[in-house]
């Protein structure tokens, strides 16, 4: 499993506006955290829609954390930005499975397992904690 880039952007913006207070003009995330302009505006946009961020336009416009660091998981991030978070095709909401044996796999069972503990401690894994450099603490 790999997170897409725009998952790294959308993480790293956020823990810039973490870093600078919770505001930052969009031009200035895009210089200080190496991520082209266009994205930035995108991947905004997308959470606004999840209300983690707001955005404003205008020569005070930018990007403003709608809610606390410690509030913002990677996980809420990582389900905005990926089409999907399950590692496999049978941990999705319609089971696929080539054998019709969700019910029965043990692979299954194994993946439900690892499923749980990766959502766990991405949850639990928060935008404060990347601030503080808590990821030795965490991991």
């Amino acid at each position: 499993m790999q997170l897409n880039i725009t998952t790294d952007y959308a993480i790293r913006i956020i823990v810039y506006l973490g870093m600078k207070g919770g505001f930052a003009a969009s031009r200035e995330v895009s210089d200080n955290m190496g991520i082209p302009y266009g994205y930035v505006l995108k991947i905004a946009r997308k959470l606004v829609a999840a209300e983690i961020v707001t955005t404003s336009t205008g020569i005070y416009g930018g990007i403003s954390l709608n809610k606390k660091p410690e509030d913002i998981s990677l996980l809420d991030l990582i389900q905005v930005m990926e089409s999907t978070t399950k590692i496999n095709r049978c941990l999705e909401e319609d089971k696929y499975c080539s054998r019709f044996a969700t019910e029965t796999c043990p692979v299954r069972r194994f993946y439900c397992v690892l499923q749980d503990e990766l959502e766990s401690k991405l949850s639990s894994f928060t935008i404060a904690d990347l601030l503080q450099q808590k990821i030795g603490d965490v991991l």
